[in-house]
């Protein structure tokens, strides 16, 4: 009866929230205007360990392609974002303000933007079993914009003027995935009789985890004179925004030095604005009707910590993966000879999965009288009690009887399942058909079936080379070692193909 509880147990290692709810994510560091910002970073490891007391930063260099003379006009300069802060856990529901400003001009200094967007934002938190969700609308209070070009100042008639602006935020395990959709009529003001009108609609796609983030906005704009039922200017646009992290080593140079080398961490970003202008209300070359502007800030470089004593995986298959683990602080125990080869307990991988996704135990570093003990195998003295509590508190875990079974080995089927909910995307394993196309697909258990074939179709989770995945046998730590290390490298790169193609 013990084995079956482990097992139930560990279908219970969920899906709901590895990123913290009191830090959700809606994007919107580029604006809602069809251009593109530089962004913010991903956070430096060393900022888990030392406060840095640097103030978040709220203005940010920007781009914006202006269409409304019917050619397209690059201005540069800055916005400032400014947003409300919520702790969503102490108010599920509630309003916050956000606050959208642009000053941006051409390089002669002839096209000049000036733009002012005040929302109140309402938002509500519903709870689920698996996942939380967060349902936002925004509501435009202040709307103040003027566009002078060369031939024509544009003066927005804010009475005459509309915005809507909804989204929705799932938090999954490890990423907490959104869609915003924009929907707005400006209409400007002229020094001749007729008003110039402006529709931008879109949905924006986007995601924030701790090795990569992307917003992707594909927006239609479509300019005309008013009343025009034609209209005379049609621009598709898609701006995109991704910050993320890449690992590589780099090795020392001078021969009498204590180490080899060590792992880099590069913290990289880009935003890019592509436009398509599908009609015009002038003539255009082909070369003015598609076009892309680029901002690319420089990249910000940090040290790791050496990996230390691991000479005896020297030719293991796993070894750059074991030496990554320890340079990124996901494994902490001190290595000894043969250690690859043994099994990874429960235990030991869900506290690999929050030190991989930022889990905070902050909670639970000092024990009290009243810290409480969900399960009867990890007391509060247990050396792994503050990483099996963070992740209950975070919903990572959950316990169906009194017992977690800790040092129990995990199996492969279990470890599969949890690696496809982290990124909550095992809806892509649901089919028609229950099968996997592994040879041994009779073998893996109903519970695992969606998961396993979810990261089939993403190409996270392979056979081997007889085409098995050997559902039912435990993990050494090599192994665990490598199934980390190829989560963390599909949430570093391959996760955001689709949002920068979108």
């Amino acid at each position: 009866m013990r084995r079956t509880l482990g097992i139930v147990l560990c279908v219970s290692l969920i899906m709901v929230s590895f990123v913290s709810i009191s830090h959700a994510d809606d994007g919107g560091e580029m604006g809602y205007s069809g251009g593109i910002s530089e962004g913010t970073n991903l956070p430096y490891t060393m900022d888990k360990y030392v406060d840095s007391k640097i103030k978040k930063q709220t203005v940010f260099d920007y781009r914006e392609m202006v269409f409304l003379t019917g050619e397209p006009i690059e201005c540069i300069g800055t916005i400032t974002v400014v947003k409300g802060t919520v702790d969503y856990i102490k108010s599920p529901s509630g309003t916050y303000k956000e606050t959208y400003t642009i000053k941006a001009s051409d390089a002669e200094g002839t096209t000049i933007i000036s733009r002012v967007l005040n929302f109140t934002t309402s938002y509500r938190v519903k709870e689920g079993e698996f996942k939380r969700q967060i349902v936002r609308n925004s509501q435009i209070t202040k709307w103040t914009e003027s566009i002078i070009t060369p031939e024509e100042t544009y003066t927005l008639n804010s009475d005459a003027s509309t915005y809507s602006k909804s989204s929705i935020e799932d938090m999954t395990p490890g990423v907490s995935y959104y869609d915003t959709v924009i929907s707005y009529n400006a209409r400007y003001s002229t020094s001749e009789d007729e008003d110039l009108v402006s529709m931008v609609s879109g949905n924006i796609y986007g995601y924030s985890q701790p090795w990569s983030k992307v917003e992707a906005q594909n927006l239609r704009m479509e300019i005309s004179g008013d009343g025009g039922l034609t209209f005379d200017t049609v621009v598709e646009l898609k701006p995109v925004l991704e910050a993320k992290k890449t690992l590589y080593y780099d090795e020392t140079n001078p021969y009498p030095i204590s180490f080899g080398g060590s792992f880099n961490q590069r913290l990289e970003r880009e935003s890019t604005l592509s436009y398509n202008i599908i009609s015009s209300s002038k003539t255009l070359s082909s070369k003015k009707k598609k076009g892309s502007i680029l901002i690319s800030p420089a990249n910000n470089i940090e040290k790791l910590p050496i990996s230390e004593n691991l000479d005896f995986l020297t030719g293991h298959w796993a070894e750059e993966d074991v030496k990554k683990m320890y340079s990124m602080e996901i494994f902490t125990e001190t290595p000894n000879t043969g250690m690859q080869y043994q099994a990874m307990h429960r235990g030991d991988f869900v506290k690999a999965l929050c030190l991989a996704m930022d889990i905070s135990t902050e909670k639970y570093e000092k024990i009290t009288r009243t810290s409480p003990q969900i399960f009867a195998d990890v007391p509060t003295t247990h050396p792994l009690y503050k990483y099996i509590m963070a992740a209950y508190d975070a919903k990572l875990i959950k316990g169906i009887g009194t017992s977690f079974d800790i040092a129990v080995p995990i199996t492969r089927q279990e470890a599969f399942t949890i690696y496809v909910r982290v990124i909550g995307l095992e809806r892509l394993g649901v089919t028609d058909s229950p099968q996997t196309p592994f040879v041994d697909d009779k073998m893996i258990s109903p519970w695992a079936k969606k998961e396993i074939m979810a990261g089939f179709k993403l190409g996270i989770i392979k056979g081997d080379a007889q085409g098995r995945v050997l559902p039912t046998q435990w993990i050494s730590k090599a192994e665990a070692a490598a199934i980390i290390n190829r989560l963390v490298d599909y949430l570093r790169e391959e996760i955001s193909l689709d949002y920068r193609n979108y």
